[in-house]
């Protein structure tokens, strides 16, 4: 079996591997297969605006992790080095983009450790792997646009900030999601400027 086919058969055999496995909690947890599948604006008749924001971001933090991914895997061949810092950035990006999307470090976290401070527990592993991502990278970081990546991490830090010190209500609410919404949106940038730099010169290279 070629390259090709092996990752169509993986691809359909993953997804209905999510399909059957939301089939098997709905009917072990009496949960209504609805609440797995529908729009969760739809669940609870809210508008269709109820976490646009939250959405677009998730979607940034999706475009981010796969032209990575995709990069990285371009680029393997012949820039082992760019390959593994965008093939780690997007590793990262993905962890951040689930954390994001299933709420990981505000309320399911809690499901696996049910103690009081289990939130700053990942906080404190996602502080040591940006440090680490930043010692094993900080030469390509700087060679690719950085002053993006630090204002990426700058309005997300802004946003961990608001959220720890202030209470998660009205303005202050709207404010760190503000700050967050703008960490991730420079955060897609800087690694689509980044990959685009790297083919860019993979292309001029080859002529």
């Amino acid at each position: 079996m070629t390259n090709k086919y092996k990752v169509i058969v993986l691809t359909y055999a993953a997804t209905l591997l999510i399909i059957c496995t939301v089939y098997v909690l709905g009917t072990l947890y009496n949960i209504t297969y609805a609440k797995f599948t529908a729009d969760p604006a739809k669940i609870y008749n809210a508008s269709p605006f109820t976490g646009v924001l939250s959405n677009l971001g998730v979607l940034m933090w999706c475009v981010a992790s796969s032209v990575c991914f995709f990069s990285g895997i371009l680029l393997y061949r012949t820039n082992r080095k760019s390959a593994l810092f965008l093939l780690v950035s997007g590793i990262f990006s993905s962890i951040l983009l689930l954390d994001d999307l299933f709420m990981i470090h505000d309320y399911a976290i809690y499901l696996i450790m049910p103690f009081e401070h289990a939130q700053n527990i990942v906080l404190i592993l996602y502080i040591l792997l940006t440090f680490w991502y930043l010692f094993r990278f900080y030469k390509i970081l700087l060679s690719v646009h950085y002053y993006i990546f630090i204002t990426a991490c700058f309005f997300l830090g802004m946003s961990l900030i608001i959220d720890m010190v202030f209470e998660n209500s009205g303005l202050e609410y709207f404010i760190e999601d503000s700050f967050k919404f703008l960490g991730i949106t420079s955060w897609m940038l800087f690694f689509t400027c980044a990959s685009h730099q790297f083919l860019s010169k993979k292309i001029t290279t080859k002529n």
